[in-house]
Parts: structure tokens; sequence; C-alpha cells
């Protein structure tokens, strides 16, 4: 399957396994100190964030994507989203930056960051494999969970996208 048409980035909080500290200015888990606060509006979430790349044309996740705790901003982690073969970036405005764009139009990829997200992904990541906590503690445990659940995800749409080709064929 070839996959260069575009490219969709986005992120999704993940709850950690461990119990929230009592508050939330900085507090660290005990037993998992890699863990950290975010707020979603005005819910304070406490876990770790799931970066993706996806492929506009299949649906599939290119690159393993980032896993990181999660207070880290979507814009630090988008140019490792960024393969630069695609002929488009799609992102919400949470990933606009000035050099970002001009990177983009240098490598000759269209610029797409858009003002909203795509959530089909995670969609399927929650509703279909249980994903909206982490199951260990520590970065590097959740981070390879994270990176099997793409794997499981893109192994279902993969086969998804060959019935829908004999379909047509």
């Amino acid at each position: 399957m070839l996959v260069k048409h575009g490219t969709l980035i986005d992120a999704t909080v993940i709850e950690a396994q461990a119990r929230r500290p009592q508050s939330e200015a900085g507090a660290r888990s005990r037993t998992d100190p890699d863990a950290a606060w975010t707020r979603k509006g005005k819910k304070a979430q406490f876990g770790y964030k799931m970066h993706i790349g996806m492929d506009a044309g299949s649906g599939l996740i290119r690159g393993g994507g980032e896993f990181t705790p999660a207070n880290v901003a979507d814009t630090e982690v988008a140019d490792a989203l960024i393969i630069g073969d695609e002929e488009a970036v799609y992102a919400d405005k949470a990933y606009e930056s000035k050099e970002r764009r001009e990177r983009l139009r240098a490598q000759g990829v269209k610029d797409r960051i858009m003002h909203r997200g795509h959530k089909q992904v995670f969609g399927t990541m929650k509703r279909c494999y249980g994903y909206w906590h982490v199951w260990y503690m520590g970065l590097g445990r959740n981070e390879a969970e994270a990176l099997f659940k793409a794997l499981a995800y893109n192994l279902r749409r993969a086969d998804g996208l060959r019935e829908g080709c004999a379909a047509h064929g």
C-alpha cells in the first residue's frame, strides 16, 4: 500500500494507570513519575499523550508516532510526525508555527494546518481497544504499548482497505 497523499497530525490524552496526585500544580505520582497533568478545556487530566501522523488517503498511522507525558505541547512533537514525502500536512491550530509553515513550503509540502482535529484514529483506539488509560507505570512501557496499539490499528485498517479493494477490483 502506498501512503503519501497527506498526513493528518493530532494527539489525545491517555489517563495514567497510577492514582492521581492530590494537587494539579506540578504534582508527580510516586508510582509513575513520568505521567503529568494537562488541561483540556476546563477538565484536568493526568497521564500521557499519544501523538500520531495518519495518512489522509488510507487512514494508516505513519511512522511510530510519539508518546509523551500529558503536559508536552502538541507543537513540540509535530515535526517528528511529518515524514517529508507527503503532498500535504493537515493539523489543528495547536500545531501552527511560522517556522513549520516555512519548512513545509521549502519541502514542497502543502500547508493545510486547520482549526479542527481528526479524531477517528483515537476514537477507534478508545472504543475498540479500551485505550482510555494506560496499563503500565513509566513512559517506556507505555510508549511500547502505544506502538503496539498503533500496529493493531494499522492491521485492522489495512484489512478493511484490502477488502474494499477486492470488492472494487
